[in-house]
């Protein structure tokens, strides 16, 4: 069985048009940080943490693989920041 358990924030992927999609860009939340932005569909291995500009049209933050509440204690509500 494969659980997904990914972070859905309110920042659409409109917002974020002009941000640059490479490692200049860190993503933090709950005293965790990623850097960079990857399309919903990536090669990144399982078990790292990625911000991806999901189909949904929002910014999402998963653990490839593993479900980032289950993971990390993450839970509805948590602020996100991105900083360029």
């Amino acid at each position: 069985m494969n659980v997904q358990g990914d972070l859905v924030t309110d920042i659409s992927i409109e917002q974020i048009s002009h941000v640059p999609r490479d490692e200049s860009v860190r993503i933090s939340f709950g005293g965790h940080e990623t850097v960079g932005l990857y399309p919903d569909s990536h090669d990144q291995p399982a078990a790292t943490l990625v911000a991806k500009l999901s189909n949904s049209g929002f910014l999402e933050i998963g653990i490839v693989g593993i479900s980032l509440s289950a993971m990390l204690g993450i839970n509805a509500g948590e602020p996100v920041q991105l900083e360029w």
